[in-house]
This record gives structure tokens, C-alpha cells and sequence, in this order.
């Protein structure tokens, strides 16, 4: 099976978006700034997420050490791990059928493996072409390592952004240092003992936001340890399995043709819980005076049905949280998002998560082709708006729906710096605003 993997090295190094079809190259092109804007928002609104940063604050001389050596975990390659964490915090991350969190990751590690390189200057297109092809060759690989993954549901193996995430931004970094096939196939062998996560792909729990970040940083790690003759064992069949078990791996569908992993992209539109995006969709339908009810019916993802959540975590992967939050109107970013603590919700969401009625189906598909939600909503009990919306629906966005989410507040032209100018343009300014606001 070692030509087969070899075939991953040789995919991830020629990788070259322009060969690929205008869809695929669009959907990259969104991909990578819905990250950026994801990073951003985690830097901007994800106060929060700081353990990780060392604080000011007073304390005791023991606290003030265990936040300086937090702070220090992260740290290295670029501040890549801290970027990834604040940008899992956002909930806003790009995704491939699977479950997989792999657009991010990927965005992240090329871009930071970009400022490696003595490239020109944008004005010829030829960064962003680099970073795309890059992008590209770390959603594709990621892509094959999930679709070798059998007969499992969310919630059995790993989560995803620390074995997948880890993988993608090994491939995307790999590309950009423009390694060679076999190169590139040690950077993969590497990634994936770096893998990390959840046993139980607890997404609501705060431990998971870390995992964008590790994945991030050990994939770029794999790169770089490959490009100075690294390697490890490509038995990826054994690696696999030890994560998701003997009986869910088949590591001979990594070098099968199939979709694009690019065309199968999937976009959150708001910040929260992929499957609660649907919901958010069709609650934005609703005009009209407060409502009273919302009826649920949706596919088994146990972990979705939290009907007090203890903090904003929580609050963004619970289904009757996110019913009420949408319910009550605002769907901006801001809606979603709040001071450190327990989550205390708006008066007119409190008044609404009590009459949040959840079904959930055991025998519903809970794949990104297939998933769906209905969702029925009643004013004076009467039913005012019943409908039902499909993962397949949440194609990408662009510049106006990232405005959108920013709210009527943007006063450092964050949007204009991600959306209309080059993706290293977009990278230095969350850079900079990470090193504003965490030197």
C-alpha cells in the first residue's frame, strides 16, 4: 500500500488550483476567507477563550505562573495555535462533509507558511494563487482520510479538527513549502501521530475550541519537520484504526477517486452548531410580532439537546438556546456571543427557551448531504411559518452576509481587509489585531 500513499504525496504536491473548475476555485476563495473572518471574530468578540494569552490581572504569584505557561502552549510557529483556538471558539469555521474541520486549519497553516517564503509582492496574483492551491491540496487529502473512515456517526472517534484539521494543515503547508510527493507523504505520516481530540466528540464542551489550535500547529509542524527529512510510519491503516477502531477504517479508499472535496463544502451562516444553522435559516424567515413557540424536529445528535446551558459554549450547540436566540430576532454575531461565565440570556430569550419543543430522530440521516431540519413556529397559537431546510443548502457567502454578521459595527474596516484585498492582506490584519489586543 505504499504506492498508495506515495499517490497522497505526489496529489498534495500538485496540487494547483488552477486546474480545478471555476466552482471549486470560488469555493476555496470562500473558504479561506470565511477562516480569516472566523480567526477574527475569535480575536474581536471570544474574550474569553484567554487562558491561553498571558493576563495583566492581579493575582497571586501562582495563578500569574500557571496563566504564563498556558499562554506559552500556543505560542510558537506563528501563533498559530493560539489563532486556531480563538477561531474554533467563533463556531464559524467552513466544513466538509463528515463532520470534518479542515478549511481552517488549512487556511491557517498556509498562511503562516507563506511568510516562510521570499515571494513578490500580490500584485501578480501569485500568493493567492499559492495559498489557494494549498488550501486545496489540504481539503482534498483531509477529504480521503475521513472517507476512509466507515460506518461511524458524530460522536464515535475523535473530533474532528484535531485529526483531520491536523492532517489538512499538514498537506496545505506541505504545498506551500513546495515539498516533494515523498515529502509530502512524510508530512501526512507525521500529522497523524500528532493527531489529538475528544474520545467522545463532545462539541459543546470548552476542551474542543483547542482542538482547531493543536491541529493547526502540529499539522504545520508535520510540514516542517518533513521538509527537513522527517518522516514516520505510513502505515496509515494501523494509525487509523487506533483512533476509530479495526472495523470503522478502510485505508484503500484513500487513493480512490470521488467527489471534489472543494464542491462539497459546507458554510455556516451563523455562529453556532452546523446543525443549528438550519434552524437559524429558517427562523430569519419569520417577520412579523414576537413569537411564542418553536417546534424542533431534527435528526439524533444527542448533545444538541441542552435545555439549560451553563455557558455560551453550550449555549451555541444547544438546539433550544439557538431556537430562542433566533426567535428573538437578532442574528448577528453579537447575538451569539457574550462575557465569560454562566450564559445569562436576553429577557426576550429567556422569556422564548422555555417553549422550545425539541423531537429528535434516531432514524434520520445525520450526514452533511443528507441532514435536515423542520422547524414549525407558532404566534397566538396559531402556526405562522413551517419549514424545512437541508445541509446542502448552506453554500458559501461573500462580502455582504460577513458585514452582516459583523453588525452595524466595524470601525477597523475588518471586512473590507479580508474580502477586498489578497489573502495575505487579510492574514496580516488579524495578525495585527491579535497582537493589538494580545501582545
Amino acid at each position: 500500500m505504499q504506492s498508495e500513499f506515495l499517490e497522497l504525496g505526489s496529489m498534495v504536491a500538485h496540487a494547483e488550483i488552477g486546474s480545478e473548475p471555476s466552482s471549486s476555485r470560488i469555493m476555496i476563495d470562500q473558504g479561506i476567507r470565511a477562516s480569516l473572518l472566523c480567526t477574527l471574530f475569535g480575536i474581536e468578540r471570544e474574550h474569553w477563550v484567554w487562558p491561553f494569552h498571558a493576563s495583566e490581572d492581579a493575582g497571586s504569584a501562582s495563578t500569574q505562573g500557571v496563566s504564563r505557561m498556558l499562554a506559552g502552549l500556543l505560542e510558537p510557529l506563528g501563533r498559530i495555535g493560539h489563532l486556531g483556538t480563538l477561531a474554533g471558539a467563533s463556531d464559524l469555521d467552513p466544513m466538509d462533509p463528515g463532520p470534518s474541520h479542515t478549511v481552517l486549519p488549512a487556511t491557517l497553516a498556509a498562511c503562516v507558511a507563506l511568510t516562510l517564503l521570499d515571494t513578490k509582492s500580490e500584485s501578480d496574483g501569485s500568493e493567492d494563487a499559492l495559498t489557494s492551491s494549498a488550501v486545496l491540496a489540504g481539503v482534498e487529502v483531509a477529504w480521503r482520510f475521513r472517507s476512509a473512515i466507515t460506518g461511524a456517526r458524530p460522536g464515535i472517534g475523535f473530533h474532528s479538527p484535531g485529526v483531520f484539521g491536523t492532517l489538512a494543515a499538514a498537506a496545505s503547508a506541505a504545498r506551500m513549502l513546495g515539498l516533494s510527493p515523498q515529502a509530502c507523504a512524510n508530512a501526512l505520516a507525521i500529522a497523524l501521530t500528532r493527531a489529538s481530540g475528544l474520545a467522545i466528540n463532545s462539541a459543546a464542551s470548552m476542551i474542543g475550541m483547542t482542538h482547531f489550535g493543536w491541529g493547526a500547529l502540529h499539522g504545520l509542524e508535520a510540514a516542517l519537520l518533513a521538509s527537513q527529512g522527517w518522516d514516520a510510519s505510513r502505515d496509515f491503516q494501523r494509525g487509523l484504526a487506533t483512533l476509530f477502531g479495526t472495523d470503522h477504517v478502510d485505508a484503500s479508499r484513500l487513493s480512490v477517486d470521488g467527489p471534489k472535496a472543494a464542491d462539497a463544502l459546507v458554510f455556516k451562516r451563523y455562529p453556532c452548531n452546523i446543525y443549528l444553522n438550519l434552524l437559524v435559516a429558517i427562523l430569519e424567515e419569520v417577520e412579523g410580532p414576537a413569537i411564542d413557540q418553536i417546534d424542533v424536529a431534527m435528526p439524533w445528535v444527542p448533545h444538541l439537546d441542552c435545555r439549560m446551558p451553563k455557558d455560551l459554549r453550550q449555549a451555541r450547540n444547544s438546539a433550544q438556546a439557538v431556537a430562542a436566540i433566533a426567535g428573538a430576532g437578532n442574528i448577528s454575531y453579537a447575538a451569539f456571543s457574550g462575557p465569560s461565565g454562566p450564559w445569562v440570556p436576553r429577557p426576550d430569550v429567556a422569556r422564548l427557551l422555555p417553549h422550545i419543543r425539541l423531537n429528535m430522530d434516531r432514524d434520520a440521516p445525520t450526514g452533511l448531504r443528507n441532514a435536515e431540519i423542520t422547524a414549525r413556529i407558532w404566534r397566538g397559537g396559531t402556526v405562522v411559518h413551517e419549514a424545512t431546510r437541508a445541509m446542502r443548502d448552506l453554500r458559501g457567502w461573500g462580502i455582504e452576509h460577513a458585514r452582516r454578521l459583523m453588525g452595524p459595527s466595524d470601525p477597523d474596516g475588518g471586512v473590507a481587509a479580508l474580502y477586498e484585498g489578497s489573502y495575505r492582506r487579510g492574514f496580516d490584519y488579524v495578525k495585527s489585531r491579535l497582537s493589538q489586543i494580545a501582545p
